[in-house]
């Protein structure tokens, strides 16, 4: 098992919903809501444009994301693969943006709006040990969810039958290759080692006990997040 994260003097000041926190989630906010509302506006050459420079600036706040960890700390195999359900989540995101592939909009919609909201709410404030790494960390959580919500208002797509429970089948499908890097390297990704320390009440439980609680709650939260689009896909029937 992995060793809790060390404080720096920048994580030791900060609290769950104080001001920074506050003005980082209603920025966040603005950018999802606005920036699909905008796509939705411009011409379909143009969308491809922005579409294009929505995947760069992912990709680039990855690389300003990783450059920061090597530079303050050092990278490693234990805390810098991307191994943890909203890493690989993003990348999917990004796909899905991009090529408007059903499987990858429904993941990067029903892990966003659960697993990704979650992550912008109660993050883990002891691991983000600088401003850079705290402004990143929101941009990459945020734009999981901002991609899937271009998809729904731009692309007008909408998850299919069956989208929760092969979000579900492919999420557990992960554990299995995630436990045995986290074996080999000592690491904790996707919290499978021990639970993140973060103030979530959806959280709770020791080792192993937590990853099933976490298993029921997260299935629920999938099937209320797909609520949306069932009342969607009815009334594009209609």
């Amino acid at each position: 098992m992995t060793e809790a994260a060390q404080p720096s003097e920048f994580n030791e000041g900060l609290r769950l919903f104080d001001s920074p926190h506050l003005w980082t989630l209603f920025l966040c906010l603005l950018a999802i809501v606005c920036v699909p509302l905008i796509g939705r506006c411009l011409s379909l050459q143009n969308r491809r444009r922005a579409v294009w420079a929505l995947v760069v600036f992912a990709i680039a706040q990855e690389l300003v994301d990783y450059g920061n960890r090597a530079s303050f700390r050092g990278l490693n195999l234990t805390q810098d693969l991307p191994l943890h359900i909203c890493n690989y989540s993003l990348a999917i995101a990004a796909v899905g943006l991009a090529t408007r592939n059903r499987f990858c909009f429904e993941l990067a919609y029903l892990v966003g709006f659960t697993a990704g909201l979650q992550a912008l709410l109660t993050p883990d404030l002891t691991d983000l040990y600088n401003l850079t790494e705290y402004i990143v960390y929101f941009i990459h959580h945020g734009l999981i969810i901002l991609f899937a919500l271009w998809n729904i208002v731009v692309d007008r797509m909408v998850t299919r039958h069956g989208a929760v429970w092969r979000t579900f089948l492919f999420l557990n499908l992960m554990i299995l290759p995630v436990a045995v890097v986290n074996w080999l390297v000592d690491a904790n990704y996707m919290y499978l080692s021990g639970k993140p320390n973060v103030d979530n009440p959806l959280v709770f439980g020791e080792w192993p006990w937590y990853i099933v609680n976490v298993e029921v709650i997260g299935l629920l939260l999938l099937i209320v997040a797909n609520v949306p689009m069932l009342l969607l896909r009815r009334r594009n029937t209609r």
